[in-house]
This record gives structure tokens, C-alpha cells and sequence, in this order.
């Protein structure tokens, strides 16, 4: 009974903050603006935008605030002439998707604030969770994950920074410009530290996957490459698959790891 009476006060409480629920905005961490759904809407005129959601399968229909009108209310209108070359995009489960910031001018980027097709959001995700209060979404047909188009719900901050001073230990410091290793960083950076971190430094919904050890060091480079492609072919996961990896992406993906695996985390001396 007690647990039922949890379970409810939790998705009540859940529900309250939807309704409330804010979006906050930071140059490299530090927060320049936070606006509620109703302070956004009386800054942005939505737009009511129909087009194919991959998260559904089907198309749908949204209450759509143009993320690049969003980006000039929150950081001004030449923010897309600064230093920062990466946005960083936060979600209330702790998911941290990054994504190159220009990808925010564009036309066709949707930061959705209501589901016009089902009242309250239609529960999205295995756990059937609902993508509010804040969800970015791409109306073009080539804005897809599949080009590093970042689709993140319940968003709850959007982050400029320069990925390399947010997350050092994720480069492969000494790797050469074109080689495998940091090929296989930018597709670990485009769909893997979302989720998942190197020495401690990016998602916390997977493991991390150089420390304390590398991956490469209890999996057989065989099962990696396998296990990134289609998760779902193994276990029941959050993980997506990621079908449109090829198998020279994935070798070079499994040569960073290996070369990460030589820049083991650093620990503080005792």
C-alpha cells in the first residue's frame, strides 16, 4: 500500500513539475537565462508543424517554438558568431546529448511544447514516458539522428560550449587529425557520450567505458563492434541500435577505445 501511495505521489509530483517546468540555458556551464513554457511562448510565436517523428514511427503533429528563435531570445542574436562550437543538451533523466551548434540555425528544428495529437503527450520509449515538457524534434527529413541531429525529450538545459574544455578526457589527446582513432572520437562524440562516458566525463545513463577499465579489456573487439550496431539483438535496453553505423565507423570507434584505453583516468595522488 505504501508503495502504491509512492508510486502515485511521485507521478503527481512528476506531472507537476511538467506542467511547471523550466528550460535553462548556459554558456560553457554558466547560466546566462532560464524561461518557463509560458515565458517562452510570450517571447516565440509557436508554430503548429506536422511531420514524421522516428520515435513514433508515425507522423505527428506539434505545438513547435523554432529552436533558432529560441537560441537568439536566450543568448542573443549573435550568439551564433561566438567560440562555442558544440551545444550540449540535458534531459531530466540525466541523458546529455551533444550536437555541432550550428545545427540550431537551421530551419525545420522544433522545440516542441505540447502534443497536438493526444492531450498531455503521447508516452514515448519503451518505459512510455512523456517527451515533456520541452522536446526537441527536426520536421526536414534529413535532420535525423543518423546525420547527429540530437532528438532529446523531457530537455530540461541547452549548453554552448567547446566539447574539448567540457569533456578533456574524452579526447584522444596526441591522435592524429584524420586518423582512425579520432574518426572513431567524432562518432563516439555524435552518438555515444550521450549516454555514455570516457574517465568519468560525459552520460551517466550508461557505463562508462574506459574506467576503471577499457571496454577493449573484458569485451573481444568482435562483440563491441556487434553490440553497438544492434544492442537490442542481445538484451532488453534503453540503448538504441545504430543500424546506419558502418562497419569502418565501427572499426575506427573500437581503434578509440583502444587508444583510450592507453589515457586511463587520472586519479588524485593519496
Amino acid at each position: 500500500m505504501r508503495a502504491a501511495l509512492a508510486a502515485a505521489a511521485l507521478a503527481a509530483a512528476s506531472l507537476a513539475y511538467a506542467d511547471d517546468g523550466t528550460l535553462t540555458f548556459n554558456w560553457s556551464g554558466k547560466q546566462v537565462a532560464r524561461f518557463t513554457k509560458q515565458e517562452l511562448l510570450a517571447k516565440v510565436p509557436p508554430v503548429k508543424t506536422t511531420f514524421l517523428d522516428p520515435r513514433y514511427g508515425k507522423p505527428k503533429t506539434y505545438q513547435c517554438l523554432p529552436i533558432a528563435k529560441v537560441m537568439d531570445v536566450a543568448f542573443g542574436k549573435d550568439w551564433a558568431n561566438g567560440a562555442f562550437s558544440e551545444a550540449a543538451f540535458a534531459a531530466l533523466d540525466g541523458y546529455v546529448s551533444v550536437a555541432s551548434a550550428a545545427k540550431l540555425t537551421e530551419d525545420g528544428g522544433c522545440l516542441a511544447i505540447e502534443d497536438a495529437d493526444v492531450p498531455g503527450w503521447e508516452p514515448v520509449g519503451r518505459k512510455k514516458v512523456s517527451p515533456g515538457p520541452f522536446y526537441l524534434a527536426w520536421s526536414g527529413p534529413e535532420q535525423s539522428t543518423e546525420k547527429d541531429y540530437p532528438w532529446p525529450y523531457q530537455l530540461a538545459s541547452i549548453t554552448l560550449m567547446r566539447f574539448a574544455e567540457r569533456y578533456p578526457e574524452v579526447v584522444p589527446q596526441g591522435a592524429a587529425a584524420g586518423s582512425p582513432s579520432m574518426r572513431g572520437y567524432e562518432t563516439f562524440k555524435a552518438n555515444c557520450v550521450r549516454c555514455h562516458a570516457i574517465n568519468q566525463q560525459g552520460g551517466k545513463i550508461g557505463p562508462d567505458l574506459n574506467a576503471p577499465q577499457s571496454i577493449t579489456a573484458y569485451r573481444p573487439k568482435d562483440m563491441i563492434k556487434k553490440y553497438v550496431k544492434k544492442p537490442s539483438q542481445f538484451r532488453y535496453t534503453e540503448m538504441p541500435d545504430h543500424d546506419f553505423l558502418t562497419d569502418a565507423q565501427l572499426e575506427d570507434l573500437y581503434q578509440y577505445f583502444l587508444y583510450k584505453s592507453k589515457q586511463p583516468e587520472r586519479k588524485p595522488a593519496k
